[in-house]
């Protein structure tokens, strides 16, 4: 015929196919070649071998020697094919003739493709090819072939299929199924072998003949089908035939699946189960849906095998799809010998759970249980199993992201959503699943994934506001089981208990190990349900528990208990060593988080834990190990030492309190570990050392200690040992050497980092880059940035800088790095060395440093670039401290050239250092919250407002990007870095704009401030499932509200801003402004002299200066209001008061400088009604002085008689200072009231003033009782010259008043004023020089003071001038009288009025004639 045929290379017959991307056009061709008297193609002549022998010699030919051998053998197969027809069928074996029909032609061509060397002439002629193929003449009972014809090819000789005989069928798959096991042994053992030894060629081959074998099968279930589609008779299969049959197809289908998930062939997958559904459809046709060869094992198989290799999730679907829809359902040939089973679908939802589909497998899921139409599928444990699991391992520390609203909501439209759900949606989701499961699906397994589920939302859920009770719901957990009459095994108690231990609940953890104990104890017969019998893993949670929870004494006394118990019953459980570390463990881990009382508690406890252990060794049992006493090391610093020695516990403080430095304590509990003989390692002396905290004499000596323990150096030393320890404490030696350098660098002691180094040099260690870096921090720390840059030239190899660091610090660098590390040029060192030189203001050296990176090729990196930035803003900030200082001192210089008092730096300094940071910042991908505050402060404080705004607003799109996030989450509380760091930053931005008097980027950032807030309600809300105003989102901007002429409404502050700064039902802390902020914003007005943004900006302080009234308080309150609610103490809502009582202070100020006198008394009026307090005296003496400058003097009376008419609610006299006792809040608002009036030249308002404040003993009496009836003395130490002035005509007026009866002033006046021991410059009284001027200047007439002979301190007033101005006086007051009669006169006589109306009648007369004379005129 002209073809070239080869045998193949392999001798097994499978493994002869061509490669699974072919098959479908190897498939297409036979079919239009040989469709056998369906198409009228052109006959294909088949050659056969002339007998069995000499083929299967030729099959076993891996190669031909020669061309010519091909060409004979050739010209052989195409003389005989004649004869073949005739004898093949009679002699041959079925099997081998089915068989050798499937030689592909691919097999062919790769076969000469394989001898190109040897024969390229063949090669060319290989592409003329024909397919074998074998016409069978199986079951006809005849002895030859069909007859041949060129045209056509009669139906009745179409070729029959082997399932026509079951017993050939049932050995023909049997014959797969060890070609396929061989060759999956010999893969498992190519990957056992080591990698040096695996040739990777044989795994390639071990590959390609496990994946022709599984192509020979569909080969053959596909050829099966088509042969039985083409079989016009129908089948007659008894019973055990097709049980048998699929016994042998499930057997061999399930090693094909494996061994195509094996070599990671998905498409392979994908063919044998549809050639199985393929071949099982042509069954059910020819049998009427007798003979089922399907089970549904074979489905969920093939899906596992599915799962493990890299196919899609689409791909995994589609063959779920096929299994249900096509396979399952009733409308479809009857193909499964069962209904679809657990087994299945829990296949499925492994897979997906694989792939992280919790949506999809929960979807999946309640379809398969809860539809009424299709295939309906129940569960079983390990479906429950499953989903709880995945449930858990979805739940992550950050939140879980990629939840989905339909699934998160799925129970929410047919339950009724509980007040007390957990924040965590899986375990919501959880409870929701569990209740389709009935009491006889669920076992112990399917429980103990559930208590995950807990745990986990336990441990992620723990902050206050959104903590889920773990405690309470395990509790419950274990109440359904003793329903469904589930007895807990040791693995659930288990996680039951480590619930217990994280969520801190030592008395529920003590609680149930009781009842495990008692449940043990009781009656075999009344054991329905009982719990199991505690473990050592048990144990161990439960004194976690109690460990963590500082409850020391009963974590000893269950130590105790199970001692007890193992040396009385031999089945109890013996205490371990396990178990005391783990006790150990729980209160280092609770001593994080605790205060230095609860420390010593918890270091008390541990230490009383060890000394069991050391008891224990003493009697040959377990004692305590190397991670016991290292676990101790980290427990100890010095604050919890010395809190620890104040408790003086008595014996098992012994080993303590009998040392006085708290190194001693280090040093003896490693004497105590040499003693017991357990091995230091290098976490030991880690530990040791960071335990001494700031003190590095402490931590060299014991560096020192390491240094001399030589089986910790001959152990360090070895490398088997070292591998033992992973990360940088492998390193040995040098680890704990960098622990005693880290020390001395935060201290800056340079002569302990020599030492260190020197001692590590005399056992012939070497320092690392690490230590490099303690040095450059040490450096650093006391300011030494020149050697800074002597260490870094020295890294290089040169000598001279190692000799200037030899000569100053005695540090040999050079010597104590191995040689293969020089030059050392790395990043971090470099790092640290520019934010070292960085902290103390060296630029310079920090250049220096940069251009010498820059010309090794080194680049900063992300944290090194952050440190940067974080210093330069630190400098930023001092700079703009700086400046400020200098402003201040210009304004006191200068008061004249400052605009309305604001201070206005000139920033220089600080500008340059927050524009680097600002351009340092665009090299960081994604800053982090941490890193954008800074930066954003520092442009407040150089006065770049608006890119601290532009900062701040990326921020807020930042939480807002958090709140969509959140949105899948069923927890009303929101959580994200941003919106953790944004109070904080807000506040600071403020206090900035106050500290200048900036309100423009006050109200720019309130505006900012106040959308954020919008958006957390319009979140919070949309949670809680209400209605979100449209109001809201049309929000009237602060900036525009507070700084243009436009009123502010009454309701705006409770409406629409009383929830702003009180956002707890959703933040951990508020975000939008609280009072604080609205205090800030009105100090930043004041102080730019915005007086109308102050009268806008108090209502909004208003609801919060309401919450600080005394009537709310616990004390004050009726003792009904107290019931069902908690209410502030006293003192609480005094300390809440006077942080925002500097709000009113800081609008009365600008009042009173832009002369608002009226909205002054409106602000100290409303504020009393708000508080129900008095206000600051600050803000009630600047009212007093605008109300003076406009001469209202009454009014000034009046409004301090109405504050001091308000009880004092503030602190006590218990409370207040030595000070403030001197200077009360009624003296000091006095003085400055008096001082207001006496500067306005009211003296008569201001002795009013005077009188009655020393009437209520609030104002010194200035007359003083004397034994001299000849003279009057007055008092006026302590007093300002105004008070002093009243105090004098008050005094003398009341002492004149006492002789008017007629009797003669026969007194001399002794004014006693002090020598000036109080005043700002010692023994140069003020107030005498003061006095005699006003004596002289304002007393009509004058009082002629002269100082006392003697003493410098007091003035004499003769008689005769007390007497002119007592007569004076007396005029004055007889001229007011008769004016003030003469005008009682006039009005009660009718003359005035008679006057009056005489007047006016003339002038209206007069106007009269002067019109007509004017129109006259014209």
């Amino acid at each position: 015929c002209g073809c070239i045929i080869e045998a193949p290379s392999n001798s097994n017959p499978a493994m002869n196919f061509q490669s699974p991307a072919y098959h479908h056009r190897a498939r297409r061709r036979r079919q239009e070649r040989c469709s056998f008297g369906q198409h009228n193609n052109r006959h294909i002549t088949s050659c056969y071998c002339k007998t069995s022998s000499r083929f299967a010699s030729l099959r076993n030919q891996r190669q031909l020697q020669k061309s010519s051998l091909s060409m004979t053998l050739c010209i052989l197969f195409t003389l005989q094919a004649t004869l073949s027809l005739l004898c093949t069928a009679s002699f041959l074996e079925p099997n081998i003739l089915y068989t050798t029909s499937f030689i592909p032609p691919s097999t062919i061509i790769n076969q000469r493709r394989r001898n190109h060397n040897e024969s390229p002439s063949i090669c060319k002629r290989a592409s003329l090819f024909v397919t074998l193929q074998h016409q069978s003449a199986l079951g006809n009972g005849e002895g030859s072939h069909n007859n041949i014809d060129d045209d056509n090819i009669s139906r009745k000789d179409a070729p029959h299929p082997l399932t026509v005989q079951p017993d050939k069928l049932i050995h023909k798959l049997e014959s797969f199924i060890p070609n396929i096991s061989r060759n999956r042994m010999a893969k498992k053992k190519r990957s056992l072998e080591p990698k040096a030894t695996k040739d990777e060629s044989r795994n390639y081959n071990v590959n390609d003949a496990l994946i022709n074998a599984c192509t020979s099968l569909v080969y053959f279930l596909n050829n099966e089908a088509d042969s039985l589609n083409t079989l016009h008779n129908q089948l007659q299969l008894s019973t055990e035939t097709v049980e048998s049959i699929r016994q042998v197809l499930e057997m061999v289908l399930v090693q094909a699946v494996r061994a195509a998930s094996e070599v990671g062939d998905f498409v392979l997958i994908n063919k044998l189960i549809h050639a199985a559904v393929g071949y099982a459809t042509a069954i059910a046709h020819k049998t009427n849906n007798t003979a089922p060869l399907l089970t549904p094992r074979i489905f969920g198989e093939v899906i596992t095998s599915m799962s493990k290799t890299k196919a899609s999730h689409s791909k995994v679907k589609s063959l779920w799809n096929l299994f249900l829809n096509d396979v399952a359902s009733d409308s479809s040939p009857m193909i499964l010998s069962s209904a679809p089973s657990s087994y299945e679908l829990n296949a499925m939802l492994t897979s997906l759970s694989e792939r992280n589909k919790v949506s999809a497998a929960l979807t999946l899921y309640r379809r398969m249980v809860e539809d009424d139409v299709g295939v309906k599928i129940e569960g079983d444990a390990y479906t429950a199993s499953i989903l709880f699991g995945m449930l858990a391992d979805s739940i992550s520390n950050g939140g879980v992201r990629n939840t989905n609203d339909r699934v998160a909501n799925n129970f929410a439209a047919d339950d009724v959503v509980d007040e007390d759900a957990s924040p965590c949606w899986q375990w919501n989701e959880a409870l929701g699943l569990l209740d389709t499961f009935s009491s006889l699906q669920l076992n112990n397994f399917a429980y103990a994934a559930l208590l995950k589920v807990n745990e986990r939302a336990t441990e992620v859920y723990c902050e206050a506001g959104m903590r889920h009770n773990g405690v309470q719901c395990a509790m419950s957990v274990l109440e359904r089981m003793k329903t469904d009459s589930i007895s807990p095994d040791v693995i659930t108690c288990s996680t039951l208990m480590t619930t217990f231990d994280k969520g801190r609940n030592w008395k529920a953890a003590v609680t149930l190990l009781n009842a495990m104990e008692a449940s043990s104890k009781a009656d075999e017969t009344d054991k329905k349900w009982s719990l199991p019998l505690p473990n050592t893993f048990t144990y161990a949670l439960a004194i976690s528990a109690c460990a963590r929870c500082n409850k020391g004494e009963l974590a000893l006394s269950i130590l105790d208990q199970m001692e007890t118990k193992a040396s009385n019953d031999e089945a109890s459980v013996e205490p371990n060593t396990w178990v005391y570390n783990a006790a150990i463990a729980a209160c280092s881990e609770s001593n994080q988080q605790s205060r230095s009382k609860a420390k010593a508690a918890n270091l008390l406890t541990a230490l009383k834990i060890l000394e069991k252990m050391e008891k224990l060794t003493s009697n040959g049992s377990n004692g305590p190990d190397t991670v016991s006493y290292n676990t101790i090391f980290s427990l100890l610093d010095t604050t919890s030492f010395n809190a620890l020695k104040e408790l003086n516990d008595g014996d098992a403080m012994s080993q303590l309190t009998r040392h006085d430095r708290f190194a001693d304590v280090v040093i003896d509990l490693l004497d105590s570990m040499r003693e017991h003989g357990i091995s230091r390692d290098a976490i030991t002396y880690y530990n040791a050392i960071m335990a001494c905290g700031l003190d590095s004499q402490d931590a060299l000596e014991v560096f020192r200690l390491c240094i001399y323990d030589k089986q910790f150096i001959e152990t360090a030393t070895v490398k088997d040992s070292q591998m033992q320890l992973k990360g940088r404490a492998a390193s040995g030696v040098v680890f704990v050497a960098n622990a005693a350098l880290s020390v001395a660098s935060i201290t800056g002691d340079m002569s302990v980092v020599s030492e260190v180094i020197t001692d590590l040099s005399s056992i012939g260690a070497k320092m690392n880059s690490e230590s490099i870096r303690h040095i450059v921090r040490a450096l650093g720390n006391i300011g030494d940035c020149e050697m800074i840059l002597a260490l870094l030239i020295c890294l290089r190899g040169q000598d001279f800088a190692n000799d200037l660091m030899k000569e100053r610090y005695s540090i040999d660098v050079l010597s104590n790095l191995s040689e293969k590390s020089i030059p050392m040029i790395e990043e971090e060192i470099y790092s640290a060395a520019i934010t070292s030189s960085l902290r103390h203001d060296q630029l310079g050296v920090a250049d220096q440093v940069l251009l010498s990176m820059k010309k090794n090729g080194l680049t900063l990196n992300q944290n090194s670039l952050k440190e940067i930035i974080l210093e330069y803003c630190r400098m930023a900030i001092d700079s703009s401290k700086d400046e400020f200082k200098i402003a201040r001192l210009m304004k006191r210089q200068e008061p004249d050239v400052s605009v309305h008092g604001i201070v206005e730096p000139i920033y220089i300094t600080s500008l340059a250092r927050a524009q680097a940071a600002m351009a340092m910042l665009k090299g960081i991908e994604h800053p982090s919250p941490s890193l954008l505050s800074p930066v954003a402060k520092a442009c407040c404080a150089a006065g770049l407002w608006q890119e601290a705004r532009s900062i701040v607003r990326r921020m807020h799109r930042a939480a807002i990007r958090e709140l969509q996030q959140d949105t899948g989450s069923s927890s009303t509380i929101v959580k994200g870095e941003f919106l953790a760091e944004l109070p904080r930053l807000h506040r600071s931005l403020l206090k900035y704009c106050a500290k200048g008097g900036n309100i423009t980027p006050a109200l720019n950032f309130a505006d900012d401030i106040q959308f954020l807030a919008s958006k957390i309600r319009q979140h919070g809300k949309s949670l809680r499932g209400l209605k979100t105003r449209e109001e809201e989102t049309d929000m009237v901007l602060l900036s525009s509200r507070l700084s243009m002429d436009i009123e502010t409404p009454d309701n705006v502050p409770e409406a629409d801003f009383s929830d702003s700064g009180a956002l707890y039902s959703i933040l951990e802390r508020p975000i939008g402004l609280t009072g604080q902020d609205w205090k800030l914003i009105l100090i930043a007005a004041s102080r730019g002299g915005h007086w109308k943004v102050c009268v806008g900006t108090l209502p909004f302080i208003r609801p919060y200066v309401k919450e600080t009234h005394p009537m709310y308080a616990r004390e004050l309150a009726p003792t009904e209001s107290n019931r069902g609610r908690s209410r502030p103490s006293l003192a609480r809502l005094n300390r809440k008061y006077d942080r925002i009582a500097r709000a009113l202070t800081a609008a009365i100020l600008c009042f009173e400088a832009r002369s608002q006198y009226a909205w002054a008394i409106r602000a100290i009026d409303d504020w009393i009604e708000w508080s129900g307090r008095r206000p600051r005296k600050e803000a009630v003496a600047s009212a007093c002085r605008v109300l003076a400058k406009r001469y209202r003097g009454q009014e000034v009376i009046n409004l301090v008689a109405r504050v001091m008419g308000i009880p004092e609610v503030g602190i006590t006299d218990d409370d207040a200072s030595d000070d403030d006792l001197d200077y009360t809040y009624e003296k000091a608002l006095y003085t400055e009231s008096i001082n207001a009036l006496y500067k306005r030249g009211m003296y008569e308002e201001a002795d009013q003033l005077y009188a009655e404040g020393a009437a209520n003993g609030h104002l010194p009496w200035a007359v003083m009782e004397d034994s001299d009836p000849s003279t009057l003395k007055l008092d006026l130490h302590g007093m300002s010259i105004a008070v002093a002035h009243s105090a004098i005509c008050v005094s003398l007026q009341k002492e004149t008043a006492r002789s008017s009866d007629g009797s003669v002033w026969d007194k001399d006046v002794v004014i006693i004023t002090g020598t000036g021991r109080r005043s700002g410059e010692r023994f140069r009284p003020v107030l005498t020089t003061e006095l005699q001027k006003m004596l002289q200047g304002q007393f009509v007439p004058s009082l002629a003071a002269s100082a006392v002979p003697g003493n410098k301190g007091m003035l004499k007033i003769p008689r005769e001038d007390i007497v002119a101005w007592f007569d004076h006086q007396r005029r004055q007051k007889r001229e007011r009288l008769l004016a003030v009669a003469e005008a009682m006169r006039d009005i009660t006589s009718g003359d005035r009025l008679e006057r009056a109306l005489m007047q006016s009648s003339n002038r209206l007369e007069r106007a009269l004639r002067q019109k007509y004379e004017n129109v006259d005129e014209e």
